[in-house]
């Protein structure tokens, strides 16, 4: 009988040791799947809030890019319409809107200081000027139609040039600092 008891005595601890780890076990369960699922919605808030971020700074960037390449533009415009736009009598204006968007090298060897201006014979006018970044951005092509006038006659020519104008960045300022002309054809 004693046998008998101790035994069930042994069982109802057993028992009891195993309804307690049960309990215990489930409630430590419990309490880490509910750590799980606030970790997991912490990180799905989180990878959310990336996503938006990256968008965000694909747009900056995207912005910024345009706003670069409208500023290559417009410098290579105004070099353009300073080195091409050749008329009579703007010579001044012409190295003074190079003055702008050149390097000092260049506005020496385009536009040497003289003290009277030149006589031409020869006015070339640009028309149309179509810019074409390149994807580094350090250099620009250049498609551009004008004309070319022979003052002595009147005589009129309209012709395509293609350049490729490669420039460097000064602060904010793009400017050129050397250009080739690849291609010239009449139109």
């Amino acid at each position: 009988m004693k046998q008998d008891f101790l035994l069930k005595t042994v069982i109802l601890l057993i028992g009891i040791a195993v309804i307690v780890g049960a309990f215990v076990g489930f409630r430590v369960y419990d309490e880490a799947q509910s750590e799980i699922d606030s970790l997991q919605a912490t990180i799905e808030q989180q990878e959310n809030q990336i996503s938006l971020l990256e968008l965000s700074n694909q747009g900056l960037d995207e912005e910024y890019q345009d706003n670069e390449a409208n500023n290559i533009s417009e410098t290579v415009r105004a070099f353009i319409n300073a080195l091409y736009d050749v008329r009579d009598g703007k010579g001044e204006a012409r190295r003074t809107e190079a003055e702008l968007v050149v390097t000092q090298e260049m506005l020496e060897e385009y536009f040497p200081e003289t003290e009277q201006e030149v006589a031409l014979s020869m006015e070339y006018r640009v028309k149309k000027v179509n810019v074409y970044p390149s994807v580094e951005q350090k250099s620009v092509f250049v498609v551009m139609e004008g004309s070319t006038v022979n003052l002595n006659n009147g005589q009129r020519e309209d012709n395509r040039i293609t350049l490729q104008v490669f420039l460097q960045k000064e602060g904010e300022k793009w400017i050129v600092n050397k250009f080739q002309q690849i291609h010239a054809e009449p139109l």
